[in-house]
């Protein structure tokens, strides 16, 4: 009931804050909703350019856990984590929470790769690895 209570036109009132925390809360209460993941599609992707780098990691992560990656959703939302990038203003807990989710997805990002030179990756999934092509790299590390 809850989520037919969320109908477009309340959604729209929803910061883009709120919208990433209502995505986060379902997913780490594993609650699979397919309706709700896509009623908040469109209003997360229309506040993406003013959300923080925590708000797009949680919302990525939200979609990823459920091994959902819809493209219109994702390219803003990377795109607004790579101008966060470049601006120096990611934690690197953000960072792989992000290369993690989209490792879930099997969805490579060249400049997300770049991010993590240097990082520990002890930190990233089997998954994350792969996709972003970091087992060699790992190796020689070990």
């Amino acid at each position: 009931r809850v989520v037919y209570a969320l109908r477009p036109k309340v959604l729209a009132r929803l910061s883009g804050r709120q919208l990433a925390m209502v995505c986060h809360a379902w997913a780490k209460a594993h609650i699979h909703n397919d309706d709700l993941f896509e009623l908040l599609a469109l209003p997360l992707a229309s506040h993406a350019a003013k959300l923080e780098a925590h708000e797009v990691a949680i919302s990525i992560f939200a979609y990823a856990h459920f091994r959902k990656s819809p493209k219109e959703l994702f390219d803003v939302l990377l795109e607004r984590f790579r101008s966060l990038l470049a601006e120096q203003v990611v934690s690197e807990e953000d960072l792989f929470m992000v290369v993690n989710a989209l490792g879930r997805v099997g969805w490579m990002d060249g400049t997300l790769r770049e991010a993590l030179h240097g990082k520990d990756f002890r930190y990233l999934s089997v998954h994350a690895q792969a996709t972003f092509g970091l087992q060699e790299e790992i190796h020689q590390i070990a």
